[in-house]
């Protein structure tokens, strides 16, 4: 019987830690307004979201940039609007608006979240299109809004890009690109010194 009972509670105890460990999963968006604001904008705001919502994507967006016209410091739509960008697959205009949010309110992670999702969705593009000095870019910018271990990964996934644009260089094996590689990545680790070596033979 004390068997039994002993099981049951270690049985409770492992069920609530599982349940502690679960990832909750994050709204995106924000859903009020706040209250400081206008009944008219509440409503402008309200109406923004619920078109969002319902997929009519670019009627959202003219929506959230009338609000914004007006409320020029609102986080919350800024964020909004980047969301409804990035669903609607434009990345460069979603980046545009999660940074101007994240610069109003340094500190909030939701903006953040969604700010490194795009940027790295930007990535992966990028990566794809074998455009890897623009995949490093935002990279960077991945790697200040993290903290560690995702630095480190990012930091590895940058060194591996430099190695495939130095492949490229070793292929053209020309002056110039030896001088450009080394302009843009003068601490590419082991590349960086290669690359001075070629260029004080030719």
């Amino acid at each position: 019987m004390k068997k039994l009972l002993l099981l049951h509670l270690l049985l409770g105890i492992f069920m609530i830690g599982a349940c502690a460990t679960v990832p909750r999963t994050i709204n995106p968006y924000f859903e009020m307004p706040p209250d400081h604001l206008l009944q008219a904008e509440r409503e402008l705001f309200s109406l923004a979201l619920q078109q969002q919502k319902n997929n009519k994507l670019e009627s959202s967006i003219d929506l959230w940039k009338r609000f914004l016209a007006n409320n020029p410091r609102s986080f919350r739509g800024y964020n909004n609007l980047g969301m409804a960008h990035y669903t609607n697959d434009q990345l460069s205009p979603a980046i545009s608006a999660f940074e101007t949010g994240l610069a109003l309110e340094a500190f909030d992670h939701k903006i953040k979240d969604n700010l490194k999702r795009t940027l790295k969705f930007q990535v992966t593009l990028l990566r794809e299109n074998k455009d890897y000095d623009a995949a490093i870019h935002f990279l960077k910018r991945i790697g200040e809004l993290s903290e560690e271990p995702e630095i480190e990964k990012v930091a590895l996934e940058i060194e591996t890009m430099e190695d495939r644009i130095f492949e490229q260089v070793k292929r053209s094996n020309t002056l110039e690109d030896y001088e450009v590689f080394l302009a843009r990545y003068p601490n590419s680790p082991k590349n960086s010194d290669d690359a001075r070596r070629q260029i004080a033979r030719m």
